[in-house]
């Protein structure tokens, strides 16, 4: 065999390892990420944030029931927006909540709100509980975007 030939071989090796590769890389998923819970003093938070939204985020909403916490614990709670989004709608009540904000520049990540509460009584991650099949989120062209939800890891002792 002629070294013609054994570098054609080569090269054919070389190009079937990177096609076998090239599904092991894939771009970034769209992430809507609820922070864990901050507390200072008489005033705590959680920040919504958003990452690796290629047409910008412009819009997120969570129905009502999408967040659930304890009203024992938590009372007061607000939704700020956060890097130009407007909060258009917000409801808190009996352990249930949901709001709606929008943004006419859109972002690509970061923080879009902050939810403000008063502590009762001690609160953790496991205390807010969001459900994604009630979460929207809407590109800066008001298209749907598929996204997934993430929480910050919560363990018990």
């Amino acid at each position: 065999m002629g070294i013609r030939r054994w570098g054609v071989l080569a090269m054919g090796g070389v190009v079937l390892v990177l096609a076998g590769c090239a599904h092991l890389w894939a771009p970034p998923a769209p992430t809507v990420i609820f922070g864990p819970p901050v507390v200072q003093g008489e005033r705590g938070e959680l920040v919504v944030s958003v990452a690796d939204i290629p047409q910008g985020a412009g819009a997120l909403a969570v129905e009502f029931g999408g967040l659930v916490y304890p009203a024992d614990k938590l009372a007061d709670l607000k939704v700020e927006g956060l890097n130009g989004f407007v909060v258009l709608a917000q409801r808190f009540e009996a352990g249930q909540g949901g709001f709606v904000l929008a943004s006419i520049s859109g972002i690509e990540a970061g923080p879009i709100a902050r939810i403000t509460f008063r502590p009762l009584a001690p609160v953790d991650p496991g205390d807010f509980a969001v459900d994604g099949a009630k979460v929207s989120l809407a590109d800066e062209h008001n298209e749907p975007v598929e996204f997934t939800l993430s929480r910050p890891a919560y363990y018990a002792r």
